[in-house]
């Protein structure tokens, strides 16, 4: 037990080391021990183990304030080591090759047929990439982004956007069996997008609500710079909070779903409703950006659609800022489009709704990340969380 004990220091420490140099490219053993609290010697002992593992480089002399020797500066590994993420839409799927300095080294998109077997189609797709860009590398794990909730406790991936399977949802110790050879973690898609958020946003502060706008409509919640129970989508499903009771029924079973009136599926409905007329040909699929340019036009019927979404969208945000009482709400995807006339009156609507104190501590604004956070998010959470360095089997399944 005691030598049990001893190798989970070990890993944490090596794990910490590895985080700062991650985080700080070109820190010194000096600083690590410093930041640490660790003693030089440990330091240089674990950084020396993990150069022989060919997860760091030692850059050599850096320049420095100090007088005499100069401390030597310390990179991430990024040429042998990286994790391969897969981003599940519901008509494509991304893979793309991360190194381990969080940089997208490649990314292909293949179309998804969605004939009936969509895991099998997945894993078809998954061997074809490994097959042609895996070769002669380290792959420290396998990350698979969904735009829905990893239900461990019930071996379920539960998405309203991905079509269904046949029995029902997809069962994840299927998908565990199909992409084998590497440690795999499932992650939901709007998770990611929020802890990218933490990673690479430069944000001020550390509690704040992640609204992932897209079809549907996700929410994550950071608490003191941690995602609230994890990457799983299980915390919240933000998009099936009802503000209508009575309104359009939702495939989760719900009524007014706040997806169904702002998620870009919804737009058909939402334009003949309020008697648009649809700026596309047949077949053409609606999108934000077309309800943004007719409100640019200064249509008087698109500018009362926008509002009302807004509203729709003001009145579910203000309760979950009194549950949770952010200092900060971060709107990302597609959602985006819908421009800063629809922010202008998201701002307008939430000072009639909700706690007042509350709501008015909270600042609302778009991010400022692209579309490709998530994937770098992917990677970064899974090696943070989840990655070790002398426990790592090639058939281990991490779950948000």
């Amino acid at each position: 037990m005691k030598k049990y004990n001893q190798l989970l220091i070990k890993d944490n420490n090596k794990k910490q080391i590895y985080q700062l140099i991650e985080d700080f490219p070109g820190i010194s053993r000096t600083q690590i021990a410093e930041q640490l609290k660790l003693s030089k010697t440990t330091v240089s002992a674990l950084v020396d183990e993990m150069m022989q593992e060919m997860f760091v480089i030692d850059e050599g002399a850096s320049e420095s304030n100090r007088q005499g020797r100069k401390p030597n500066s310390l990179t991430v590994n990024n040429s042998t080591n990286y994790v391969i993420v897969l981003n599940w839409h519901k008509d494509n799927l991304e893979i793309a090759l991360v190194d381990s300095a969080m940089n997208i080294v490649l990314c292909r998109e293949y179309d998804m047929k969605n004939t009936g077997d969509a895991l099998a189609e997945l894993k078809g797709y998954f061997e074809e990439f490994r097959e042609a860009q895996c070769v002669d590398i380290h792959v420290m794990g396998v990350c698979v982004i969904v735009p829905g909730m990893i239900d461990e406790k019930h071996d379920e991936i539960i998405s309203v956007v991905l079509p269904t399977e046949s029995q029902g949802n997809y069962k994840i110790s299927r998908l565990r069996s199909m992409l084998d050879g590497y440690p795999l973690a499932i992650l939901n898609d709007t998770a990611c997008f929020a802890y990218a958020e933490t990673a690479f946003g430069k944000l001020d502060g550390e509690n704040y609500i992640y609204i992932n706008i897209n079809d549907g409509v996700g929410a994550a919640i950071i608490h003191d710079g941690h995602l609230l129970s994890g990457a799983s989508g299980m915390a919240t499903q933000f998009g099936h909070f009802s503000v209508d009771r009575n309104g359009y029924p939702c495939a989760c079973g719900n009524r007014g779903c706040l997806e169904n009136q702002i998620g870009e599926l919804a737009l058909p409905r939402l334009f003949e409703e309020f008697g648009l007329d649809v700026p596309k040909s047949s077949g053409e699929k609606l999108l934000f950006k077309d309800l943004a340019a007719l409100v640019r036009a200064e249509d008087e019927d698109a500018l009362k659609l926008m509002s009302y979404m807004a509203e729709d969208f003001a009145y579910a945000l203000c309760n979950a800022i009194t549950l949770f009482h952010p200092e900060l709400v971060i709107i990302g995807g597609i959602g985006r489009k819908l421009g800063d006339r629809f922010l202008e009156l998201l701002k307008g609507k939430m000072q009639q709704f909700g706690f007042r104190q509350f709501v008015s501590d909270v600042d609302v604004v778009y991010t400022k990340l692209g579309e490709a956070s998530v994937v770098r998010g992917a990677a970064k959470y899974y090696i943070n969380r989840y990655f070790k360095f002398n426990d790592m089997e090639p058939s281990q399944l991490f779950c948000g």
